[in-house]
């Protein structure tokens, strides 16, 4: 959940609404696959997915619909091990998204539960708030837009204010303006994750099922769906579940795995690598809030800045970044990792070429930044100008699934592909920031169109 993305209004693609949904009811007939042995447990839901949008769907689904039995099965040898671990802790409110989109409703609606959730157990939190600053004068409008679009979509407390009181509340601000937001704050949202993975668990009627890198969704002349794969990186065992009824919530894979249960061909997820520094311990408190440029307006999550953590793993930090440089592979967490596979889907994708091809600079520079630890702090320092190279360190790295629409624009919205599979599935095909901040209202509007589609009944 990097630096949150400066959205307009979108035309969604033919056959998508987004942050509703796109409908698959007509698709290739499945494979059957033979009926379920008498001693396999037969689940009401599979959710795909150990990231935090498919715990907080497995656990809506177990709290809403007492008598149900759910298993979430996950690639990786932990839960939040990709995106939702490797981000920047931000919890959003919510003036980024265009009024009106499911974006900026689920947004507001999910920091409030986000930080009531952290409050009930004891997860650290802190609502430290934000300066979105603008260091030009030609950025004054753009302050004047976000403040408008939060209070349309509700956030509380915005306020722009001028050099002299940006001072008084952080001294190594450089800023001709800002906006401050006194309601985001810090979280560490594995460990929300781990949260939710314990509350599934004890429920008795969950279980949260590792090392199962889903290959293969079958269904049984039951109209039940199978769900088979094995542990990463080995030939076997095959290893199976089987539901009534599948959600997809699989991040960096959510088309190919939206696929594999019935989906459509798009959206085509693009992968961006986030790099992080973070600020010496001795450097640590340069500034005590989170601290923004304002966006720059490509579509994509760019904009380093300044973020305050309470990670578990990686303790109390100052960070620095991110980045947004194409990435090379979906796990691609160094400059140098490459995947075949990844590199021949991108130019599959008809929206990135396109944005690309509209935003060169914007994409070179990420690019360079990535790769240039001074060109990376140079950008730190239009925010605060009194930091330099020997101050940071290195820190970690994130990668971001984002989608293109045909136009070469980031989708403006969340995307639901609904009835794939004879039925069977509800796919999320597009969950990008603020997605962790908005997981448990995503969770209940994904469990309101499951129970539609569904016809599930309490």
């Amino acid at each position: 959940q990097a630096a949150s993305m400066f959205l307009v209004k979108l035309a969604a693609p033919a056959g998508i609404v987004a942050g509703v949904a796109m409908t698959r009811a007509q698709c290739d007939r499945p494979t059957l696959a033979p009926s379920p042995l008498p001693q396999e447990e037969v689940y009401d839901l599979c959710v795909v997915g150990g990231g935090i949008v498919g715990l907080a769907t497995a656990r809506e689904v177990l709290t809403r619909f007492p008598s149900m039995k759910v298993v979430v099965v996950e690639k990786e040898s932990e839960v939040a091990h990709h995106q939702t671990g490797h981000n920047s802790g931000v919890i959003h409110a919510g003036m980024y998204y265009v009024p009106g989109t499911t974006m900026a409703r689920l947004c507001v609606r999910g920091a409030e539960m986000m930080y009531d959730y952290c409050e009930k157990k004891k997860i650290p939190h802190e609502r430290v708030g934000k300066l979105i600053v603008a260091t030009k004068e030609d950025e004054l409008p753009i302050l004047q837009t976000l403040l408008e679009r939060g209070n349309a979509n509700g956030v509380k407390g915005l306020e722009i204010i001028n050099a002299e009181q940006v001072k008084m509340i952080e001294p190594n601000v450089h800023a001709v303006a800002a906006l401050h937001s006194p309601n985001t704050g810090i979280v560490d949202y594995g460990a929300v994750s781990r949260s939710f993975q314990q509350e599934i668990n004890a429920t008795n009627r969950g279980k949260v099922v590792l090392d199962f890198n889903v290959e293969k969704f079958e269904q049984t002349q039951e109209k039940l769906v199978r769900v088979s794969g094995r542990e990463l990186h080995q030939r076997g065992p095959t290893k199976s579940v089987v539901a009534k009824k599948v959600i997809t919530c699989a991040g960096l894979y959510s088309d190919r795995v939206g696929q594999l249960a019935g989906g459509a061909s798009k959206p085509r997820v693009v992968p961006f690598r986030g790099t992080y520094y973070q600020m010496k311990p001795e450097f640590r408190n340069v500034v005590k809030r989170n601290i923004y440029p304002v966006p720059s307006g490509g579509g994509i999550p760019v904009g380093v800045h300044f973020t305050p953590t309470v990670n578990e793993r990686r303790g109390h930090q100052m960070i620095v970044g991110p980045g947004a440089c194409l990435s090379f592979s979906r796990e691609g967490y160094f400059f140098t990792d490459i995947s075949v596979r990844d590199v021949f889907s991108l130019f599959l994708s008809f929206g990135l070429v396109k944005f690309a091809l509209t935003n060169f600079n914007l994409a070179f520079g990420e690019m360079y930044r990535d790769l240039n630890k001074k060109a990376f702090i140079d950008e730190a320092r239009k925010l605060v100008p009194g930091i330099d190279e020997s101050m940071v360190e290195e820190s970690f790295a994130g990668v971001m699934a984002q989608v293109f629409e045909d136009t070469g624009k980031a989708a403006a919205d969340f995307i639901f592909e609904r009835n794939a599979f004879n039925g069977t599935v509800l796919n999320v095909r597009n969950a990008p920031s603020p997605a962790c901040t908005a997981s448990l209202a995503i969770a209940k509007e994904v469990v309101d169109l499951a129970a539609e589609d569904f016809k599930w009944t309490k």
